[in-house]
C-alpha cells in the first residue's frame, strides 16, 4: 500500500523512528484496509464488534494511519468534527474516535505529531471560532496525552481556570453524542454492553503504574475502564495551549499546503 496517495496534502505525514503517520480522509479507505483496521483492534481489545466499528468508523471524516517502513500497517487515529451537529456558533469540535497502536511500537511519538499536526490542518478550516479536543479515555495511556501535551484540559488533579468551561463543553457534546449513557455526576460514558475493553495485559498495566499521580487520577476517575467505561476529557486546540514539545507539529499543520 502506497499510503501517500490516498493521503491529504503534500505535508500531511510524518516520519519519527522508521514509523510513517498520514492523515487520509476516510473516504479513500478501501474495505481491504477497513479489515486491516479491525484485526489491529482485535489483536488489543476485548469485546470488539465488527458492525460497531464500522457504523464508529462511517461517521469520521479522516483516519490518521501508521504505517512501518514496509508499509504495514501498525496504528491510526480517527477524526470526526462536529459529530451530530456538535459545534455551535461559539465552538468546533473535533472527536477522537477508536486509537491504537500495536504493543511492539509503544514509546514512539509517532501518533502525538501526527495528531497534533492533522488536528492544526483541520482546525485551520475555520479561524471564527475556538476549536475543542473531545476525547474519551478508556485507559491511562490515552489519558497521558493531556497532562503531558496540553497546558490547560479537564479532568485534570489540579483544576484550572478553565474547568467550568471545559466541564460545560464536556456536559453538552456528551448529551448530544450519548444521551443516557452520559453520567454527568461521574463524568463518564457507561454503555450497556460493553462496547470494546483493553486486553486484560494491557489494562493490567495501569494498575502496576497506579504511583504516577497523573495514572491514579486517571483510575480514581474511571474506575470501571476494564469493562469498557470512557472518561470524557476536553482540552482546547490551539497554539497557546500546546506544550512546546508539540507546538511545532501544530504549526506545521496549520500552516501546510492543502
Amino acid at each position: 500500500m502506497n499510503w501517500s496517495q490516498i493521503a491529504v496534502g503534500n505535508n500531511a505525514f510524518i516520519e519519527d523512528g522508521g514509523l510513517f503517520y498520514y492523515l487520509v480522509p476516510r473516504k479513500n479507505l478501501s474495505p481491504e484496509i477497513i479489515d486491516l483496521m479491525f484485526v489491529l483492534m482485535v489483536k488489543n481489545y476485548d469485546h470488539m464488534s465488527r458492525l460497531s466499528f464500522e457504523k464508529d468508523l462511517a461517521v469520521k471524516q479522516y483516519v490518521g494511519m501508521i504505517a512501518s517502513e514496509d508499509d504495514e500497517l501498525v496504528g491510526f487515529t480517527t477524526y470526526a468534527v462536529n459529530p451530530k451537529g456538535s459545534g455551535t456558533e461559539n465552538y468546533n469540535i473535533i472527536f477522537s474516535g477508536d486509537t491504537i497502536i500495536d504493543p511492539a511500537h509503544w514509546g514512539t511519538q509517532i501518533i502525538v505529531k501526527g495528531w497534533t499536526m492533522s488536528v492544526g490542518w483541520i482546525s485551520k478550516s475555520d479561524q471564527s471560532k475556538k476549536w475543542y479536543w473531545y476525547l474519551m479515555s478508556k485507559g491511562h495511556r490515552t489519558y497521558l496525552y493531556l497532562p503531558l501535551f496540553f497546558e490547560s484540559y479537564y479532568p485534570a488533579p489540579e483544576p484550572g481556570l478553565e474547568e467550568y468551561l471545559f466541564k460545560s463543553i464536556a456536559h453538552e457534546v456528551s448529551t448530544l453524542l450519548y444521551g443516557e449513557y452520559w453520567k454527568p455526576g461521574k463524568g463518564i460514558i457507561e454503555f450497556p454492553d460493553n462496547q470494546g475493553s483493553l486486553k486484560k495485559e494491557l489494562s493490567d498495566d495501569s494498575f502496576k503504574k497506579s504511583k504516577s499521580p497523573n495514572i491514579s487520577f486517571f483510575l480514581e476517575k474511571n474506575p470501571g475502564f476494564e469493562k469498557g467505561d470512557e472518561l470524557v476529557c476536553i482540552t482546547e486546540i490551539s497554539a497557546d495551549n500546546f506544550r512546546r514539545s508539540v507546538k511545532n507539529y501544530f504549526l506545521r499543520g496549520y500552516e501546510a499546503i492543502d
